[in-house]
């Protein structure tokens, strides 16, 4: 079931997938949530795209086998990511380094097609939620990026006031009119937007967070991942009435306290993976 509150102290184990906001040098939401449940583990990796997030779920639940006492969730990354297994490995290349791995042919030819991102990257996801839908496990999705290639330069949508609409417009996908104008005039690529409606309900958009004025005075002004306080104060935005205990949020106060010069790396089990 997808939930609506966050109460960790409900589970015996806790699964976290995504990318460098979910697994990072310092404690993420996911370690926060962790503190407070017996078991965790953590199956994201920094640059991950959705591909490699998709792989790990499935893999994460061949192994351990998803039940009602479990809490799955998932932060879906940018779609411009590219994952490949390769040599025994993964490969998770953010699309600044795709054409160093995959050659500048490759990059050329492949990297600017977002359509084909959009459609490869929604079906993943759409299965995954069919997935969970049927599990009796409790679950979330995020995520950290807006999936559309929105129309914002296009005539009649310059104005600034568009623009933000266009980006909070997660649930207007099935409008067909907004203020007068065709919901299409917003985005590219609607026709997959259509089809895939109803993924975007089950899905939140962090972004949203970092548009308001939680994040004010960075302690890490030159890095753009949230410190342990900003990713406290991420899980308070969505769940306002979680159940974090007082224990864990003054660990979290006291990771917040040395960085940036110094932290504690957090304690997460090693994680068995293909």
């Amino acid at each position: 079931m997808k939930i609506t509150n966050l109460q960790p102290e409900k589970y015996k184990r806790f699964f976290a997938f995504g990318c460098s906001f979910t697994n990072y040098k310092w404690m993420t939401w996911a370690d926060i949530i962790a503190r407070d449940v017996e078991y965790y583990e953590n199956w994201a990796t920094p640059g991950a795209g959705n591909h490699f997030i998709f792989n790990s779920f499935m893999e994460a639940d061949a192994r351990h086998k998803f039940d009602q006492d479990d809490l799955i969730i998932i932060f879906w990354s940018t779609k411009e990511r590219e994952d490949r297994y390769y040599n025994n490995a993964w490969l998770n290349d953010t699309n600044v380094t795709q054409e160093k791995t995959y050659g500048k042919d490759w990059f050329k030819k492949f990297s600017l097609d977002f359509r084909s991102f959009l459609i490869r990257d929604l079906a993943m996801i759409k299965a995954v939620q069919t997935i969970l839908a049927h599990k009796q496990c409790d679950w979330a999705n995020f995520a950290w990026y807006e999936f559309f290639n929105s129309a914002e330069l296009r005539e009649p949508f310059k104005d600034p006031k568009n623009k933000e609409h266009i980006l909070h417009m997660w649930q207007e996908q099935s409008k067909s009119v907004y203020n007068g104008h065709s919901v299409a005039e917003f985005f590219d690529d609607t026709d997959v937007i259509k089809v895939y409606q109803d993924v975007f309900e089950n899905i939140d958009a962090v972004y949203k967070w970092y548009e308001t004025s939680h994040v004010t005075n960075r302690k890490v002004p030159d890095d753009n991942h949230p410190s342990p306080a900003e990713a406290l104060n991420f899980l308070d935005w969505v769940w306002p009435h979680n159940t974090i205990s007082s224990a864990t949020r003054l660990h979290v106060a006291d990771c917040e306290s040395k960085l940036p010069a110094s932290f504690d790396p957090p304690i997460r089990r090693p994680i068995v993976r293909l």
